[in-house]
């Protein structure tokens, strides 16, 4: 069985500094998967599929008014991947994060410390007082 994906651009979504978002669609034992995204739709799907359990296959991307299709011989390794663009990169795969996780780590890096702050020259620990 070969996993057909269909993405097409959402272009009210386009702005002059932003790609626009993207929708994809696979009908995959008669269930309806979609994702939108506006980096790698498809590959939102595929990480669907494998959280439904299907057996892995291949997974063909067919783009709205583009001849061909982008082929991932495994959905199940299309899962572990995502696109991105940065500042300093230009558009390239990258392995996917969740972004729940991704939040948790960016927070508790942030958060502050455990323990007392004390004043410098304060005493770590009070001296006991003999009575």
């Amino acid at each position: 069985m070969t996993i057909i994906v269909h993405q097409r651009p959402i272009e009210a979504t386009r702005a002059a500094n932003k790609s626009c978002k993207w929708h994809a669609e696979a009908i995959v034992n008669g269930r309806t998967y979609t994702a939108t995204s506006r980096m790698a739709p498809a590959n939102d799907i595929a990480r669907q599929l494998v959280a439904d359990g299907v057996p892995d296959a291949p997974m063909h991307i067919y783009t709205a008014r583009l001849k061909g299709a982008l082929v991932w011989r495994s959905f199940h390794k299309a899962a572990g991947f995502t696109t991105e663009e940065t500042m300093t990169k230009p558009v390239h795969r990258v392995r996917w994060r969740d972004p729940a996780a991704e939040a948790a780590q960016i927070t508790a890096r942030k958060a502050p410390k455990q323990g007392v702050k004390a004043p410098a020259g304060t005493p770590v620990a009070p001296e006991a007082s003999h009575a």
